[in-house]
Parts: structure tokens; C-alpha cells; sequence
């Protein structure tokens, strides 16, 4: 028998793997039988694993202490994806499910122990983190604090001399607590308040900010690259248990939810709240590419008021469908706009990244994935909604590297898309070797020396937030400068600056914003910013 055969057969069997601190790999594989495979680790509470789940259909949990509290890890997309996880246990166990014959393999390369090191120190500006600590010195615990702090939700808002102060929180961690999200893309450490259970991280905010984040306590900490420091956040990251928003609130656990914060003078998201909970009815399919080589997952939705005679019906692809669908929301958000004939009626195809590898090689800049869009997927998509190819209502949508990469396909294939909505576009990416030395980004460059046949429309919208302080991956300005090369050009661009960042929460009024401004009938959209 194989090592690997011999390592799932011990599995089976309820036997530890070993997976020594500081070495590597260890893969499992196998085929499942209908039930779950159990896999237990060898490891200690606070141990930090790392790894992959191998292309396949089979979806992977850890167990928390709990049953009821398992966390998704891998959602068996097809394509590779990576795995973090804390151990909440000693000798964690895997939960790998999937169809009877699913084959499945995983391929662990990091156990590190959790060690501890010194918090760092932030300037104390909150008023009532000042009273706190002045009562704390004087011998006071911190359960009035935290009484007071659970009962009006976090993040803390307090107003100081006509600034918005946002003071994010939390109980308890033993060495350290990072930001993910919020009015920062540094992923924020929180500082220890004294020797208290109380860390924080204090910002001035906008007073319109609208915003999602997670809190990771006890991120682990090993010698390694930063890429692989930076992602290890992932593994302790959740919804902030004293937040009163949670978002989605219907996520099965709290790994998989954000915490959310909208301020009083936070714009309307059109289509937003949502009225009722029902789900439209989604369609999907294996959709397979011989301009790409690959297959992936495509789901369906139209409208209730569409119809495909409709002249000004529009047909929407956009990226990162699982997330569009699952997190956002989107097809609830366009069933209400059509719903209301805030925008024609939409029928829509969201498209599935495979994984994080193919997101990264297919959605910033690359011709044979446009040539999919226009080739295989555009006319797979008309005639599965019985439409006429209209290209001044077809969009295409997508956010970060789905942002620039509906820019670049478009200006590829602008016979077939005539529409563009472009939000937090990475547009600080370009091809290797096509670096620019004149200040403009790869796109705008390519805007200025492009010679249209074909109109194209754009809606581009980006956060107040996604500035860089090492000047890389740049997003704000860059998208600016991209609104600004397209009205020079005579182009229709419509701008949206947002108060808030690199974030779905703020991308799903986005769309819908973009929508109504491309097909509203005229309607302003963030007319202060034109």
C-alpha cells in the first residue's frame, strides 16, 4: 500500500497523522464512499496549519470545539484552494464531504507552533478608552466597560470636536488581535489597553463610511515570507462577536460572516435592505472552454418582469459569481431594481474563478480569456436566454481584479460588450515587461493609444480607503485616473467615490449604483463626485 493509501486507511481508523512543528507536507487522499472521512491531526490547541485542498469537488471543515460550529475551509470549487486554520483542540480533526466516488486530496505544508510576542502601542484617542484606563489604574476591572460596550455594539462611535472617531474592539486575546477589512488595507494590528482584556485601534472616519471587517485574535507568528505572514490572519479571522450587524446574516457560522458598520450619513445602497428573504431561482452548469482549456462553474438568473423580447432588456456577466451570489446578494439586489423599474429587466451570468490561480492568470489582462467571453460564453448565454445580441445592453461587471479585468476585456472585445462597471479595479496591474515610466497605470496608458471602433460606457467606482502606504497596489487614484483618460477621450464615464474600502459590503451597492447609472433613464448616481 501506498504511504498516501496507508495515511488514509489510518484516518479511517481514528489515528492521528503527524505533522511535525516547522517540517512539511503531508497529503491525504482518497474517494469518498457516500459518508464523511474524518481526519485527525496530530497538533496542540493554537497550532497554526497550512495548506491546500487539491482541484476537486469535495468541500473540507475543521471541528471547532463544538459540533455545531464547524468552519468551512475549502468549498470544493474545483480548482486548488488554500487552507489556514488555528487548531481549537488538541489533535484537530478534518471533515472532508463531498458525493459517493468524489475523489479528494489534501496536502498540509505548515504546523507552527503558537508563540507569543509584545503587542504594540497605539496613541489613545478614544474619550471613553481614556476614562477606562483612568479607572483601571485606580484598581477598577473592565466588565462595566464591556457591559456598556456589548449592550451599544461595536465598533465604539464617538464624536470629538466635530471628527468621528471609530474604535474597534476586542475581548481577551492572549498575544495579539488583527483588523481585516475596516479603514485600513494593512490588516491593522490592535494595541493591549495596559495589562487589560481590552485591545483596540482607533480611526478618524468619514461621516458617510460604510464598512465590513473581521478580528483575528492570536494570529499565528513564524519566520516566513510576508505573503505567507499576511495571509495567516485567515486562519483566526470572524465576524467581531459584540457587533450588532453581522453580514450575510443567514452564513452558517460566524467564519463566514463580516461585521458591518453604516454610519447615519452612509448613502443609500439601491436595492438595499432587501424586502423578504426568498432566494430567486438561480440555474447552473458545468460550462467547458476550448479557447481555455479548462471548465468551470456558470449560473443563470433572470428577472421576474424579463423577457427576451424586451428591447431594452440587459444581459449582465459578472465575475467572482459565488461571491456575488452568496455574500452580496446580487440577484435579490437586481430582483427588487426591476422589481421597482429602477433598471430594465436583467437577466445575468455569474462566473465562477476556479481558484485563486486562475482568477489571478484569466481576470487582470489576458486576450484568450476576453476571447472566451466574447466566443464560447456570450453566445452560450443568448441562446440559453433565447436573446438577441444587443452590445449597448451587455455589461460586464466585476470588482478588483474583476474590475480591471472588465475594462481590459472589454476593450478587447468591444464588438460584443458595450458596458462596464468597474469597482476597486486592481489597476495598479500590468502585464510583465509593460511597466509604465510616465505616472499612468497600464490600462490608461492603453486607453490613450486605443482607437475605438466600438463605444464603450463605463461606471467606475473605488474607496476612500484603498490607498497604499508603500505606494504598491494603489487603487483609489489609479481609478480616478482612469475616469479622468476616458472623459478626455469624449468617453461616458461615470465616477463614485465610496467612504469605505477594498469591500463587498460596499461593492453590492455598487453594482447598483453602476446599473442605474448605464440604464437608469438618466438618473445621477454620486453626482457630487462627476
Amino acid at each position: 500500500m501506498s504511504r498516501i493509501g496507508q495515511l488514509v486507511m489510518a484516518a479511517a481508523a481514528g489515528i492521528s497523522l503527524p505533522l511535525a512543528a516547522h517540517t512539511k507536507d503531508l497529503n491525504v487522499s482518497g474517494t469518498l464512499d457516500g459518508t464523511a472521512a474524518i481526519i485527525a491531526l496530530e497538533g496542540y490547541v493554537g497550532d497554526y496549519y497550512s495548506g491546500h485542498l487539491q482541484p476537486g469537488k469535495a468541500e473540507v471543515y475543521i471541528f471547532a470545539p463544538n459540533a455545531t460550529d464547524k468552519r468551512l475551509l475549502a468549498r470544493g470549487s474545483g480548482g486548488s484552494e488554500r487552507i489556514h486554520f488555528v487548531a481549537a483542540t488538541d489533535e484537530p480533526q478534518l471533515e472532508i464531504v463531498g458525493a459517493k466516488g468524489t475523489d479528494y486530496e489534501i496536502m498540509l505544508t505548515r504546523r507552527t507552533p503558537n508563540g507569543s510576542q509584545a503587542p504594540p502601542t497605539h496613541e489613545l484617542r478614544s474619550p471613553k478608552l481614556q476614562q477606562t484606563l483612568t479607572a483601571l489604574q485606580a484598581g477598577a476591572n473592565s466588565d462595566a466597560f464591556w457591559t456598556d460596550v456589548s449592550a451599544q455594539g461595536t465598533p465604539l462611535i464617538e464624536h470629538v470636536d466635530g471628527r468621528t472617531l471609530m474604535t474597534f474592539l476586542y475581548r481577551g486575546a492572549a498575544n495579539n488581535v488583527r483588523l481585516l477589512g475596516g479603514p485600513s488595507s494593512d490588516h491593522d494590528w490592535l494595541a493591549r489597553l495596559g495589562d487589560s482584556d481590552i485591545w483596540y485601534k482607533t480611526y478618524e472616519v468619514p461621516e458617510e463610511t460604510r464598512l465590513s471587517y473581521r478580528l483575528a485574535p492570536d494570529v499565528p507568528r513564524f519566520d516566513g515570507n510576508p505573503r505567507d505572514q499576511r495571509m495567516a490572519i485567515l486562519a483566526t479571522a470572524a465576524a467581531d462577536p459584540l457587533n450588532h450587524a453581522p453580514w450575510p446574516e443567514t452564513a452558517p457560522s460566524r467564519w463566514q460572516q463580516w461585521s458591518t458598520v453604516s454610519l447615519e450619513n452612509a448613502p443609500v445602497q439601491p436595492g438595499f435592505p432587501l424586502k423578504g428573504s426568498e432566494t430567486p431561482e438561480l440555474t447552473s452548469e458545468s460550462f467547458a472552454s476550448d479557447i481555455l482549456g479548462n471548465r468551470r462553474e456558470i449560473t443563470f438568473f433572470r428577472s421576474e418582469n424579463f423577457s427576451p423580447d424586451a428591447n431594452d432588456a440587459v444581459l449582465l456577466f459578472m465575475f467572482d459569481g459565488p461571491r456575488a451570489i452568496a455574500e452580496m446578494q446580487i440577484p435579490q439586489m437586481l430582483d427588487q431594481l426591476t422589481a421597482s423599474q429602477t433598471i430594465p429587466p436583467v437577466a445575468a451570468v455569474f462566473i465562477d474563478p476556479i481558484d485563486v490561480a486562475h482568477r489571478g492568470a484569466e481576470l487582470p489582462g489576458n486576450p484568450d480569456f476576453s476571447a472566451f467571453l466574447a466566443q464560447e460564453l456570450l453566445p452560450h448565454a443568448l441562446q440559453h436566454f433565447g436573446m438577441e445580441h444587443d452590445r449597448t445592453h451587455t455589461v460586464l461587471a466585476g470588482a478588483s481584479y474583476g474590475g480591471i479585468g472588465s475594462t481590459n476585456a472589454a476593450l478587447d472585445q468591444p464588438q460584443s460588450f458595450g458596458n462596464v462597471i468597474s469597482l476597486s479595479g486592481s489597476y495598479w496591474w500590468a502585464p510583465k515587461g509593460a511597466a509604465s515610466d510616465n505616472g499612468l497605470s497600464y490600462v490608461a496608458n492603453r486607453l490613450i493609444e486605443s482607437d475605438l471602433s466600438e463605444e464603450i460606457r463605463f461606471f467606475i467606482g473605488a474607496g476612500r480607503f484603498e490607498t497604499s502606504t508603500t505606494g504598491h497596489y494603489e487603487i483609489r487614484e489609479t481609478s480616478r485616473q482612469l475616469h479622468a483618460v476616458l472623459k478626455a477621450k469624449g468617453m461616458e464615464s461615470h465616477w463614485c467615490e465610496y467612504d469605505g474600502g477594498h469591500d463587498s459590503f460596499v461593492w453590492r451597492g455598487g453594482y447598483g449604483d453602476g446599473l442605474i447609472a448605464l440604464f437608469g433613464g438618466g438618473a445621477k448616481v454620486c453626482d457630487e463626485n462627476e
